[in-house]
């Protein structure tokens, strides 16, 4: 059972968009004051090499995720099954904190420039959609 609303999945959803745009936000905070304050013995090095990759590799995986979530149908189906749900976020969840712990710059990095993508991403499929 799905804590929000089915429709909310929709491309044309406005309450959808607003609820992942709050979720990606929220997460953008963390990983600026993960960047900033260094909490946990995170240390984050900005170097002009680290970001080129990490905003490249961060665009290429939010065009990844959104063509996934939104357009591809094939994606769509396989996700509905719970098994698959279940493993593949628990692989990015451990996959996350091995990051942080192997090379917690370029993970935070990577991490914000994706979710920089998603955002005009998801507001450009839902303004199509509409």
């Amino acid at each position: 059972m799905s804590v929000i609303p089915t429709e909310w999945g929709e491309p044309g959803s406005r309450p959808g968009v607003y609820y992942e745009l709050l979720w990606i936000g929220l997460a953008m905070v963390v990983l600026v004051a993960l960047a900033y304050w260094e909490p946990f013995s995170i240390t984050v090095s900005v170097t002009p090499q680290r970001l080129a990759g990490a905003t490249l590799l961060g665009g290429v995986l939010g065009i990844a995720v959104t063509y996934g979530s939104f357009v591809s149908e094939r994606f769509q189906r396989l996700w509905a099954a719970f098994r698959i749900r279940f493993i593949s976020l628990f692989v990015l969840i451990m996959g996350g904190q091995l990051g942080l712990a192997v090379a917690p710059s370029w993970t935070v990095l990577t991490m914000l420039a994706t979710f920089l993508t998603l955002i005009p991403l998801r507001v450009a499929i839902y303004l199509r959609a509409r």
